[in-house]
């Protein structure tokens, strides 16, 4: 199962340490949404090739 982590902000301890946790044994790709100018075109993709996205604020 490929899963696919957005962050629309810079992650804390917190959320670092649940994705640790959700992503054991699976592949996984990230997505920053923090940065001047996303690639929204490549974001799509990504989430067509993604079985799962979760998105964290």
């Amino acid at each position: 199962m490929k899963i696919l982590h957005v962050y629309r902000s810079e992650p804390n301890d917190d959320v670092q340490k649940l994705v640790e946790i959700v992503s054991e044994g699976r592949e996984t790709e990230s997505f920053d949404l923090n940065v001047e100018s996303p690639d929204y075109d490549k974001l799509v993709e990504m989430v067509w090739e993604a079985d799962q996205t979760i998105c964290w604020w």
